[in-house]
């Protein structure tokens, strides 16, 4: 029986702690934690619900710290007797032994794990690079294979007619990249990206409705013998009309062409008229004393509103639909295009690997899908059977997320999903808040509401209940409660409003006034929250004039960070061969190359990649020209000396390329810690990066990215963890530990501070769309079938007045405004004991606030400029401790940490040759890793993992003969992989100094008491067989004191 729970989890009330109590809950009813799939949407917080599980775990099975409290709450939510705490302990230990087998992670990560494993091979992609953003370069190239194509390009045409824009090609690549934005909603539409002719007929009978206004006016006018009938704007158009339809002269035919030609010149003037306007005068259809003119009026008004449904209908049979038909189909080849490049270049982004994943999965022909569900074949893909799934965050799912979750949440029987409609802020990237609204009934599940906060104190919650209960009709609202304790009783609440047309200085100001006058004294547990980043770097600015210390919170992680960014271009360039990579490295300002040398490098680019990789016996550029035996190629090549001078750093351009070929040739060799180190060092020192970047940020930035570097054996495993964990690599800074903390919405969910302050300065000036296309995706009540999918040019959207689409038209912007209220929602629920909202408010022409906020507040406290209750409380400062972090960094610390000395070494015995023998050897260790003792299963994989890993590191011809080997030893010794064994691969022991060492396979014989150690050699070590045995022998030693007495420990080398 499925046990389906839906929590629905205001802020503040302690999500991550129920959902952590659900994993042990299920524990403890006996489901097998590797069966549990935990699904997050930020690492931040997968790695909390990790820690926080482990954490609850410990404390209950051990009966430490809090787990008395732990153990009664589970009781009472689960109904559970009693708990088995051995077993718990068992479970503790497992889980810890074996944390690779913990299924908690994002749904990017997820995705990417089935497109690793399953989809890259398939392209025979072994290695590939993640992006969360495409770039412009990318865009181009696109836009290039399109204006190269002449049959393509004669498709693509009509978006040039449209935009006459035919000079500015930026406008082409926002373009390109809208289009591409749009894949999933193309992909979630299916086979309605067919297309299909329109089958209604066109009809004109918006012209008799134009025809009876003028008929009907001029009637009014001669009862009335008015001069003038018609307004300024409209004049021109109805004067034009009234001519041609009382032309004697044309027959009808030529009317009708004459009338269609003058409305499709004019037809935004008639469509776009405000209900309760007219294109007429009032007077000529108002009454008088002596005239009722009711009947003339009432015809008019009728006929007007008959036309711009009849004229919207019109557009949308002759000009929306082949519009969207032309779109769809240029859209198709774009997506083609940029997969052919994407593939090619091995780039993605993590909405490429979603929208992949998806069609992977969804493909007829793979069989992967079967009622509704995924297939045994599939879950192995993803690790196996899936008892238990939990989702966090369900509110910011999108619908392409969701069809993949639904399939998996259909073969599991327990399902805990977690969110908060209110909390929904990511509508503008997919997130479908609809998704958790109605998820009770597409999964028939329990509805459980956490409404008590335990962040919060009194004042701030309910002064939050009180701004959000009633806000909005259509903005669900339940009051939360808040804790009992006589500390939660306290907290500040206050509202200060200014008009922006008064003269004065902006209204942030008080911020500064308050810190100043001591109210706000612990800086480190505030925030300002802006909606907009430039409102954020405004209020750093004058933070900065008042020497208030302050950290402005981004995203940029380290690998955006200035100094980095062109350390890791060359760093990606050596180990992806990607041209690209050396012109950016080029281009950076560290170098300062410009467009004369970007120009040679492309023009010399073979002859560029041969030196820089070729034979390390050529000493110099020059040398290699100097060889060069084609004179053309060697005049060529000879134009650098034109540009040899770099002017904006004094360099010289030839000992550039020299640097950058000596750092080829140590970048290959990284195996041990003296090579890393002298990568390292060589690549600061050849370029004095610590010289040009100097600045203690910069320097403590440039020594963390080092650190991370040094702990990788290749330049791929490296570039592949930075990229998969930047959102965790945040950039440093020199801060005060008591600054103020700036953060934009999205960026502060999910955090509290004791004090907040929200600042907001709405305007109605400039809300243009700047987007180039609407689309429209429409769905049954389930989400399970499309029922109409348009994609128009964003002008049109303004010309649906009553057709098929201004129902979804008015649902999107609906939308729209309740995530507004969201965003506000997050911003006043981070406050945990004073919350401050700051206010620059317009005023529109009808005497109303743009900001509906504004409007809100000053409708339930009746107040129009400020307002105030309770008493400002704040946690104590903690005193200034020594932080590693902010101490002075200088050059000497590089030349401490790339200090020879402390590697005194003879001269390397590591040729090219040993390195790539030490890397099959590895490979073959790695498959070994994945094989148990469900062969057929584990040999597959093994495979696709070993193809994943080493598959480009030493080419697939090499890996495959490599398998070919291992699966004949495996064969041969097919009695070390029997069933009857409990097997451990990898498994990590510690001896008595604390020194890690790691045994390749172990096998447990529990029916006849005996332990197999087996350690691997395949030849390609350097190790001699005495010195494994050796090491074998004290495996066993290290053992034998760790398990009961009662268990024989055998030890056996195996050579592969």
């Amino acid at each position: 029986m499925m046990n389906n729970i839906i929590l629905k989890a205001s802020a503040g009330t302690g999500k991550t702690y129920r959902l952590s109590l659900e994993f042990i809950a299920n524990l403890v009813r006996g489901v097998n934690y590797k069966n549990i799939v935990v699904m997050t949407f930020t690492k931040k917080a997968t790695a909390e619900i990790k820690e926080r599980i482990f954490d609850f775990l410990y404390q209950i099975a051990f009966d430490k710290g809090n787990g008395a409290e732990l153990e009664k709450n589970l009781k009472e939510i689960y109904k559970f007797d009693n708990l088995n705490k051995k077993e718990l302990q068992n479970i503790y230990f497992e889980m810890i032994k074996n944390k690779e087998d913990i299924r908690i992670s994002t749904i990017d990560r997820f995705t990417n794990q089935i497109f690793k494993n399953a989809i890259a091979p398939y392209f025979n992609i072994y290695n590939y690079e993640i992006f969360e953003k495409e770039t412009d370069e990318f865009y181009s190239k696109v836009l290039i294979k399109i204006i190269e194509n002449e049959e393509i390009f004669q498709k693509f045409k009509f978006i040039f007619d449209e935009k006459k824009e035919k000079k500015n090609i930026a406008v082409y690549i926002k373009i390109i990249e809208e289009i591409l934005e749009m894949h999933p909603k193309f992909v979630l539409a299916g086979d309605l990206n067919k297309i299909e002719e329109n089958t209604e007929k066109v009809s004109y009978n918006f012209l008799n409705s134009l025809d009876d206004i003028v008929e009907t006016l001029e009637k009014a006018s001669n009862k009335k013998e008015s001069k003038s009938i018609y307004k300024k704007e409209y004049e021109t158009f109805f004067l034009e009309y009234t001519k041609v339809l009382k032309n004697q002269e044309f027959n009808e035919n030529q009317k009708l062409k004459e009338k269609l030609e003058l409305v499709q010149q004019n037809k935004d003037l008639l469509i776009m008229i405000k209900e309760d306007e007219a294109y007429w005068k009032k007077a000529v259809v108002n009454d008088t004393k002596k005239i009722d003119m009711s009947a003339e009026r009432e015809s008019v008004e009728k006929s007007k509103e008959q036309l711009k449904e009849r004229l919207s209908k019109y557009i949308y049979l002759t000009e929306v639909l082949p519009l969207d038909k032309k779109l769809k189909t240029i859209a198709q080849i774009i997506f083609n295009i940029a997969q052919k490049i994407k593939i090619s270049s091995k780039r993605f982004t993590y909405n490429d690997i979603l929208v992949y994943t998806y069609e992977f999965i969804f493909n007829k022909e793979l069989k992967f899908v079967e009622n509704d569900k995924v297939t045994e074949e599939f879950l192995e893909l993803i690790g196996g059977k899936i008892d238990t799934i939990m989702i966090d965050e369900f509110q910011d799912t999108s619908i392409l997320q969701w069809k993949i979750l639904k399939l998996m949440m259909n073969t599991s029987e327990n399902i805990i999903c977690v969110g908060d409609e209110k909390q929904s802020i990511y509508n503008w990237r997919g997130g479908e808040k609809e998704l958790f609204e109605k998820l009770e009934t597409m999964i028939q599940g329990n509805v459980q509401t956490l409404d008590k906060s335990y962040r919060s104190y009194k004042q701030i919650i309910e002064n939050v209940n009180k701004i959000f209960n009633g806000y909005d009709s259509n903005w669900n609202y339940t009051d939360s409660g808040y804790r009992e304790d006589e500390e939660y009783q306290r907290g500040y609440f206050g509202y200060f409003i200014q008009d922006t047309k008064e003269d004065k200085e902006k209204i942030y100001t008080k911020i500064i006034d308050m810190i100043k006058d001591g109210q706000i004294k612990n800086l480190g547990k505030s925030a300002i929250i802006c909606r907009k980043n430039i409102h954020l770097k405004e209020i750093a600015t004058a933070l900065n004039e008042a020497k208030i210390p302050y950290t402005l919170e981004s995203k940029a992680t380290i690998l955006e960070y200035k100094p980095i960014v062109p350390m890791y271009q060359l760093i990606k360039f050596f180990a992806f061969d990607n041209f690209k990579y050396l012109l950016e490295f080029v281009r950076s300002d560290l170098i300062g190359g410009l467009n004369s040398h970007v120009k040679y490098l492309l023009e010399n680019k073979n002859e560029i990649t041969k030196y820089i990789s070729g034979n390390s016996k050529i000493n110099s550029f020059e040398e290699f020209i100097n060889i060069q035996k084609d004179d053309e190629i060697k005049e060529k090549l000879l134009e650098y000396k034109k540009i040899n001078t770099l002017e904006r750093n004094g360099l010289i351009f030839e000992e550039i390329i020299n640097k950058i070929k000596d750092l080829k040739v140590l970048s290959i060799n990284l195996n041990d810690k003296y090579q890393k180190e002298n990568f390292s060092r060589k690549l600061v020192e050849k370029f004095e990066i610590t010289k040009f970047y100097s600045t203690n940020s910069d320097l403590k930035n440039i020594f963390i990215f080092f650190n991370i570097l040094k702990k990788y054996s290749n330049l791929y495993e490296f570039i592949t963890f930075a990229e998969e964990e930047k959102e965790n690599l945040k950039q440093v800074s020199s801060k005060d530990i008591n600054a103020i903390n700036l953060l934009t919405i999205h960026a502060s969910k999910g955090l509290e501070f004791d004090t907040v302050f929200y600042y907001k300065r709405e305007t109605n000036k400039g809300r243009t769309d700047k987007d180039n296309f609407k689309s429209y995706l429409d769905f049954d009540e389930k989400f399970n079938i499309v029922k109409k999918f348009i994609v128009l040019f964003t002008d049109y959207n303004k010309k649906m007045f009553e057709n098929e689409l201004s129902e979804m038209r008015d649902n999107n912007s609906q939308k729209e405004m309740m995530e507004e209220i969201n965003n506000d929602y997050v911003a006043l629920t981070r406050a945990k004991k004073n919350l401050i909202l700051l206010f620059d408010a317009e005023i529109t022409k009808d005497k109303r606030y743009a900001d509906s906020l504004v409007k809100r507040v000053i409708d339930v406290y009746e107040d129009e400029n400020r307002y105030e209750i309770g008493e400002i409380v704040e946690s104590e400062i903690p005193e200034e401790t020594t932080d590693t972090s902010d101490v002075k960094v200088s050059n000497n610390l590089f030349e401490t940490y790339f200090d020879d000395d402390k590697f005194v070494v003879k001269k390397s015995s590591n040729t090219l040759e040993n390195e790539f023998k030490r890397k099959k050897g590895l490979a073959m260790h790695y498959y070994f890793e994945h094989i148990s003792n469900n062969l057929e299963n584990d040999k597959l994989i093994a495979k696709s993992a070993l193809l994943s890993r080493y598959g480009n590191m030493l080419g697939k011809k090499i890996v495959e003969e490599l398998i070919v080997r291992m699966e004949k030893f495996i064969e041969k010794n097919s009695d070390i992989y029997d069933e009857k064994y409990k097997v451990y691969t990898e498994f990590e022991i510690y001896d008595s100094e604390g020194k890690k060492r790691i045994i390749d396979r172990i096998n447990i014989d529990e029916e006849n008491k005996k332990i197999y150690i087996y350690d691997y050699k395949t030849g390609f070590e350097p190790e001699t067989n005495e010195k494994y045995q050796e090491q074998i022998n004290e495996y066993r030693d290290i053992l034998s004191k760790k398990v009961s007495a009662d268990y024989e420990i055998d030890v056996q080398l195996l050579e592969v």
